[in-house]
């Protein structure tokens, strides 16, 4: 039994082994088939690949064109046209949004005290037409970039200026009214106590040409809120408080004073603050700054020699002359050299004073200056004063406005030799005489009067003279050498009723 089951065993253990090239070829004909396999793979994933890439460019394709031709007709998306958004606007739409945009409601004007003032585009006709201009952008955007629009921003800007009326807006501007506070240096001012500064202003009140200027200027450029401080249309204090400190306390010690001149209805005040600033180095006055001062006192206040606006009684208003002697004439004169001498006294005593500018006064003790009740801002004429017509040979005087006396009774110079022509102009009462021998300059004829009232150097005046008859036309061939004949008792009358100084009026 052990014999046959070893048999068995032996048997069941037979050599099954083959040989390397059989083993070989097997191996090569298994990685065969696997890499055909595996190339069968790969074709197919490509050929998916292909299909799908087609698909996806197809798709694109479509996206891209189909987005092209939906933007046809229209602006691109992040487009911007003077800061509007005219994204997705065709030309009428976004020439409409511009326009919206670019027209304001209103131009404000900022005025330096912070207030604001709106005019109406309406007022003065503002409009704002770029339709054309619009187009011409649209026609030169590339659409076939729409898609990168969606990730880059376009930007233009229109060339096109805003239309108005100029001279509307120029109109409603200076009729509109810009603040009441004029602009004022920093001053030194005296006071009870003595002086203090007055410190600047910046006033609200802007140069209205400037402003005007500017406006204009800034509505051209389309900038609707204009700023009046920034456009440089105020005027700034030249002079600051700090700029006096140091003056202070010098003009306290030194120059506390007034100088007032009184020019009857008015005074003009020299304050000791305005003396300060005409020193020199090493304290001496600058005399020309002493003489540019009386100057314009005189040219200020003189009348003398000027001519006169004048209501006649009979005639209106007339423009009266002087009249031709340059001797014994009405007004005020000032004698500038003498004024300039007395007004250095003043400061070198350095006193507070009220005083007259000094007149000139002839060697005869003749003053130039007028009737002081007539002297006024409106003239030297006054109220009070003889009114002749020469022409009509009549006579007025006027006494405070009411008329006191009147006469038709004279008789003036003889018209036809201009020798004794009676000269028509602006005179004055200066000398009253009675029982007065007249006598000519040529020494031609002598005569006496009970009543002259002279009125010229030259020997004019009002004098009684009996004659067979006064007034009409006597004067035209038989008056007199250049006085006013009158009768006694009339010149009597008048002769009581003038002051010395009445002013005279006479006109043809």
């Amino acid at each position: 039994m052990e014999d046959l089951k070893e048999k068995n065993q032996s048997a069941d253990t037979g050599d099954y082994s083959i040989d390397s090239e059989t083993a070989s070829l097997i191996s090569a004909a298994i990685a065969g088939k696997k890499e055909a396999a595996a190339k069968a793979r790969l074709r197919h994933k490509k050929k998916i690949i292909i299909i799908a890439s087609v698909a996806a460019v197809a798709a694109l394709a479509a996206i891209y064109f189909g987005g092209w031709a939906a933007s046809m007709g229209k602006f691109l998306p992040n487009t911007y046209i003077n800061g509007a958004d005219v994204s997705k606007k065709n030309i009428s739409e976004a020439a409409a949004l511009v326009q919206a945009e670019c027209v304001p409601k209103g131009i404000t004007v900022i005025e330096r005290n912070g207030e604001e003032k709106v005019f109406s585009p309406s007022d003065f006709d503002y409009s704002y037409d770029v339709f054309g201009e619009i187009g011409e952008i649209y026609r030169s955007v590339s659409h076939s970039g729409w898609l990168f629009s969606y990730f880059n921003e376009s930007y233009y800007e229109t060339e096109t200026k805003p239309s108005y009326d100029e001279t509307k807006l120029k109109r409603l501007l200076t009729r509109t009214s810009w603040g009441s506070t004029a602009t004022e240096d920093a001053k030194l001012v005296h006071g009870e106590n003595g002086y203090y500064i007055k410190d600047e202003v910046y006033g609200d009140k802007p140069d209205e040409k400037k402003l005007a200027e500017y406006v204009l200027s800034e509505a051209a450029k389309g900038n609707f809120t204009v700023d009046l401080e920034e456009g440089g249309c105020y005027e700034d204090p030249k002079i600051f408080a700090a700029d006096l400190e140091g003056n202070l306390d010098d003009l306290n010690n030194k120059f506390n004073y007034v100088i007032t001149y009184d020019f009857g209805y008015t005074t003009e005040e020299l304050t000791g603050a305005m003396v300060y600033e005409w020193m020199q180095d090493g304290g001496t006055i600058d005399r020309s700054k002493v003489e540019k001062y009386v100057d314009s006192l005189a040219e200020k206040y003189d009348t003398f020699m000027t001519a006169r606006k004048f209501k006649t009684t009979n005639r209106g208003e007339i423009t009266m002359s002087q009249g031709r002697y340059s001797t014994g004439q009405y007004g005020w004169w000032t004698d500038r050299e003498k004024t300039v001498e007395k007004l250095l006294e003043y400061i070198d005593k350095g006193e507070s004073v009220t005083v007259e500018p000094v007149y000139v006064q002839l060697d005869t003790g003749y003053t130039y200056r007028g009737f002081d009740s007539a002297r006024s801002a409106d003239g030297d004429i006054g109220n009070t004063y003889i009114e002749v017509d020469l022409s009509a040979q009549h006579m007025w005087y006027y006494q405070n406005g009411e008329l006191k006396f009147e006469t038709g009774q004279i008789v003036s110079g003889k018209a036809s030799d201009p020798k004794r022509k009676t000269p028509e102009g602006v005179y004055s009462v200066y000398t009253k005489s009675t029982n007065y021998t007249m006598r000519a300059a040529d020494g031609s004829y002598t005569a006496k009067c009970a009543y002259f009232m002279r009125i010229s150097f030259e020997g004019i005046g009002f004098h009684d003279l009996s004659r067979s008859a006064y007034g009409g036309n006597i004067y035209l061939t038989n008056g007199s050498h250049g006085c006013i004949n009158m009768k006694k008792d009339e010149v009597k009358t008048l002769y009581e009723m003038v002051e010395r100084g009445t002013p005279v009026i006479m006109y043809y």
